[in-house]
C-alpha cells in the first residue's frame, strides 16, 4: 500500500481538481465519485481532497460552474425547498401505499434530490412531526413495557431493637419475593412460634444439612457472639467468599482420608 501525498497542492493540482469539478457538474456526477476519483488520481487523501475543493471554492468561486457539487448551476446550500419537500412526501407516500419499505423511498429520493440518505430520513421525521396530515401513512408508536420493580424484605428480623418490620411481614414477603436464598419459612413452622436462633438454625439445616450436637452448639455461640442477624446475613452470603471453595475442598480432604482409614 502506498502512503499518500502530503504538503501543498501544486498549481496543476488545483488546475485539474477544478476541471474534473466541473466536467462533472455539467455531467450530474455525484460529489463523493469525483473525489473519489480525484483521490485515486492525485495519490491524497479522500478528506484532504474534500477540504481543499472546499477552500478552492472560497478562494476562487468564479472558476467553478456551481457551488455545489452534482446540483444545477443554481445555488443550494443546505436549505431545503418547498419543492422538494414536495418530492419527499410524494415518494414516501408512493412507496408506502405500495407496500414498499421507507429505505426504498429514501433511496429514490438519495438519486433525485442529490441528499445523503441521513439528510432525507431527517427530513421525513421533520415534515412528519411539522405536517403529519400530508403523509398517508405514519409509524406505529414502539410499545412501551414498564419495568417492574420488586422488593424483598430481610428475612431475619432486625435485632437492634428496631422492631418495625414484623415477623409476619417478613413471612409474606419471603413467599412473593424471588430470591436466590430458600424462604426460611418454606415447609416449616410459622416464624412468629419459632425464636431467632431457631429461626437460623433451620436456614443452616435447609443450605448445608442437618447439623449435630457440636455444630448446633457452634452455632449458639456465634449468635450470642456477634448477634443473630450478622450470623444470619453470613449464612446467605458465605457461599459468595472466594475463600469458601478452599474452605469446602480442605473439608472434602478430611473426609476421605477419614473414609479410607
Amino acid at each position: 500500500m502506498f502512503d499518500t501525498k502530503k504538503g501543498k497542492y501544486t498549481d496543476q493540482e488545483n488546475e485539474r481538481i477544478i476541471q474534473k469539478v466541473n466536467e462533472a457538474s455539467e455531467k450530474g456526477i455525484r460529489e463523493r465519485v469525483i473525489l473519489k476519483e480525484l483521490s485515486d488520481e492525485l495519490n491524497r487523501g479522500f478528506a484532504g481532497v474534500m477540504s481543499h475543493v472546499r477552500k478552492l471554492r472560497k478562494q476562487y468561486p468564479q472558476k467553478f460552474h456551481s457551488t455545489q457539487l452534482g446540483s444545477s448551476k443554481e445555488q443550494r446550500l443546505n436549505s431545503w425547498t418547498e419543492k422538494e419537500e414536495e418530492i419527499v412526501i410524494e415518494t414516501v407516500n408512493h412507496f408506502l401505499d405500495r407496500g414498499h419499505p421507507l429505505s426504498a423511498a429514501i433511496a429514490q429520493l438519495e438519486k433525485e434530490l442529490n441528499r445523503t440518505q441521513g439528510a432525507i430520513y431527517q427530513r421525513i421525521y421533520t415534515l412528519r412531526r411539522k405536517s403529519p396530515e400530508r403523509f398517508n401513512r405514519m409509524p406505529e408508536p414502539r410499545a412501551k413495557h414498564k419495568k417492574q420493580w420488586q422488593y424483598q424484605r430481610s428475612l431475619v428480623r432486625n435485632l437492634g431493637g428496631n422492631d418495625s418490620i414484623s415477623q409476619r411481614e417478613t413471612a409474606v414477603s419471603s413467599e412473593k419475593s424471588p430470591s436466590p436464598v430458600p424462604a426460611l419459612n418454606s415447609s416449616l413452622e410459622s416464624p412468629t412460634s419459632l425464636p431467632e436462633e431457631d429461626l437460623v438454625l433451620k436456614a443452616f439445616e435447609r443450605r448445608f444439612g442437618k447439623s449435630n450436637n457440636l455444630t448446633r452448639n457452634k452455632l449458639l455461640t456465634l449468635m450470642r457472639k456477634y448477634g443473630h442477624t450478622r450470623v444470619s446475613i453470613a449464612l446467605f452470603t458465605v457461599q459468595d467468599d472466594k475463600e469458601f471453595p478452599a474452605a469446602v475442598a480442605e473439608f472434602l480432604e478430611q473426609y476421605l482420608k477419614r473414609d479410607f482409614v
